[in-house]
């Protein structure tokens, strides 16, 4: 099946185990991979016939930076969700990363979540 990728979606978010960490703004990327049909688009080249990947990034970020979540494996969870309720026939994958994950051993440049949600 075709997927469509988006790479490095960056936002600005408020999500930590601890409570310090959630005082201050931290940088996250997401990697959204996304299986769907795009014969009719590849035909007609109408965006309403695909998946506009703007619509999907708009929900990445506003959840990223909306919400507030201690894990990185809930708010992934959430993203997945809310594309699944969107675009319920496609199938996600995600890699949500914490860019420079504070208080950890050898100064790691990221902390991440790989992710699936299966269309119906």
């Amino acid at each position: 099946m075709p997927t469509l990728v988006l790479s490095r979606i960056t936002f600005e978010g408020r999500h930590g185990a601890t409570e310090n960490e959630r005082k201050s703004l931290r940088t996250f990327e997401v990697d959204v991979e996304i299986e769907t049909s795009i014969e009719q688009a590849s035909k007609s080249d109408h965006l309403d016939d695909t998946i506009d990947y703007r619509t999907v990034a708009e929900i990445i970020v506003e959840l990223g930076t909306l919400e507030t979540h201690h894990l990185l494996e809930s708010l992934g969870q959430r993203m997945l969700d809310a594309l699944g309720a969107k675009f319920p026939a496609a199938t996600f994958r995600l890699e949500l990363r914490k860019l420079n994950p504070p208080a950890c051993p050898g100064h790691p440049a990221f902390a991440a979540v790989r992710m699936q949600r299966a269309g119906s």
